[in-house]
């Protein structure tokens, strides 16, 4: 059977999907080492750096491998659960275990099934064990699980909205000893798979048992070689039915270097160059350096085409545009940079707009030619559909929104300030805020108008925070709104409330 012609055979930033092995070159013999590990360990973690094609790795080389029956001992009856943690580890493994036909088919019973699966789940660290031995596959079926972007589960408090810390660490611990219990029943049949940014490699500590598996079945990612790079550009570009000129492939392969993380950037400028060639030159000869430069070459593409899609939105999209952005981002809990899923409902709380105009803008950027934003374009949405940036490197590389990272990361200084001083305050261990330390909070309150949706985030309660400036939430937010209109006073700010006067008893009313 002939693979299907691809309308643009690379995917952008977004990585491959399992359909689209066909377009994946330049990983085979990583591939085999991958299966060699997991049939050894039954738990691999893939590490690598950001852009190293981690998630691509797994979902168009290890599945696939799987299906043809590569491992040979565990032969090519396989049944697979891919999730990503998010703020609910448990939950996240028991909707990804729903699927039909994975442990069930056609679910008729009185309760939900996902409700069914994570009760069984939390039991006890033999939850999966038993549900997969409760699910009575056929002889020889194998489970694989397949924890994409594992780095989730150390970010439990900003991903889950604020909740109780411990009960957090605790569901996260449940979750972990859940995968690790299945190492203990190598007859099970069940097989883990874990994807996670090199960085946070020593996060696992928390977790104990995490460290001694994740040392026995790590599988780091290598640096693509010159031919390596050579075929996942030369492979697609056949695939597709183009011819690439010589010398633009050399200067690809130049630009490349040997970064990895210039590898989704790669990916992407591919794209817009393929784009350019198939939409403007109606594929006249071979893809060529005319293209590439027009689309901006590797240093520029990615910028550009954000900034074309940024164009694209009236004023008050591109306003709301920056709240989207800057909830999705993440420097304000983790100064590495890192994408913050968050589910379509709390980014309307977030930035007080209706379902309708926030899903116009996520639209914009989940649209196929851009995959800036996920979930695809063909996924429909609902107020509990999580919204992710599809790639760091969009938080690198895209000028505008490095900005907004930078502004997001010194708003939530701001609050977490506030509220380390109100609860100290409390406990009479520190001085209320006063002269230019409560201007600049005013300031702050007046500039950025922090709703509680969006202090969740940052695991705190706005209303603690903002009483230790001296105001009430509903009175500043109320305020502020005509700072830029009214000239600073030591009363309000531009906050309103008598700042200065009621400082003091705002920090003592902290609750």
């Amino acid at each position: 059977m002939n693979a299907p012609v691809a309308a643009n055979p690379f995917p952008g930033l977004r990585p491959f999907r399992e359909d689209e092995e066909y377009l994946f070159f330049g990983r085979e013999s990583q591939v085999d080492a991958m299966v060699d590990k997991l049939a050894a360990t039954h738990f691999l973690a893939v590490v690598g750096g950001s852009g190293s094609g981690k998630s691509s790795l797994v979902n168009c080389g290890l599945r696939p491998a799987l299906h043809r029956g590569l491992m040979v001992r565990a032969g090519s009856a396989w049944r697979m659960a891919q999730f990503r943690p998010g703020g609910d580890p448990v939950q996240a493994l028991a909707a990804a275990l729903t699927a039909d036909g994975l442990l069930y088919s056609g679910w008729r019973g009185e309760v939900p099934l996902q409700e069914v699966i994570a009760t069984r789940l939390l039991a006890s660290k033999r939850g999966l064990v038993d549900l997969w031995a409760r699910a009575r596959a056929p002889e020889g079926t194998n489970l694989l699980v397949v924890v994409d972007q594992f780095e989730e589960l150390f970010r439990f408090r900003s991903l889950a909205g604020g909740g109780d810390v411990e009960q957090q660490a605790a569901q996260a611990t449940a979750f972990v000893n859940l995968l690790l219990e299945t190492l203990q029943h190598p007859d099970s049949r069940i097989h883990v798979v874990i994807t996670m940014r090199s960085d946070f490699l020593g996060e696992c500590a928390r977790f104990y048992g995490l460290p001694e598996a994740i040392n026995a079945g790590q599988y780091l990612v290598p640096r693509m070689t010159r031919e390596e790079r050579r075929a996942a550009i030369v492979g697609p570009v056949g695939v597709g039915g183009g011819e690439i000129d010589p010398v633009l492939l050399t200067r690809l392969l130049n630009d490349v270097g040997d970064n990895p993380d210039q590898l989704s950037i790669l990916q992407h400028a591919l794209h817009r160059t393929w784009g350019h060639w198939d939409e403007q030159r109606g594929r006249d000869g071979p893809l060529a350096a005319a293209d590439y430069e027009a689309c901006g070459t590797m240093a520029r593409a990615l910028d550009r085409h954000a900034e074309s899609a940024w164009a694209q939105l009236h004023t008050m999209q591109q306003a709301l545009c920056q709240k989207l952005f800057r909830a999705l981002t993440d420097k304000g809990t983790d100064a590495r940079g890192i994408r913050r899923p968050t589910a379509l409902g709390h980014l309307c709380a977030i930035a007080e707009a209706r379902e309708a105009e926030v899903r116009a803008v996520v639209d914009q950027f989940r649209e196929p030619r851009l995959s800036f934003l996920m979930p695809p374009a063909d996924e429909p949405m609902t107020a509990a559909t999580v919204v992710d940036i599809s790639h760091e490197s969009l938080m690198r590389v895209w000028q505008r929104l490095r900005g907004w990272s930078e502004q997001e990361a010194a708003s939530a200084g701001h609050y977490r300030r506030l509220v380390q001083t109100a609860q100290l305050a409390n406990a009479g261990q520190a001085e209320l805020l006063r002269g230019a330390e409560l201007e600049r909070a005013l300031d702050w309150l007046a500039r950025d108008q922090p709703n509680s949706a969006w202090a969740e985030q940052y695991g705190g309660s706005l209303r603690r925070g903002v009483r230790a400036a001296g105001q009430e939430p509903g009175r500043a937010r109320r305020r502020s709104a005509g700072a830029a209109s009214a000239p600073p006073t030591r009363r309000g700010h531009g906050c309103g409330g008598n700042a200065y006067a009621d400082g003091r008893r705002g920090l003592h009313g902290v609750r």
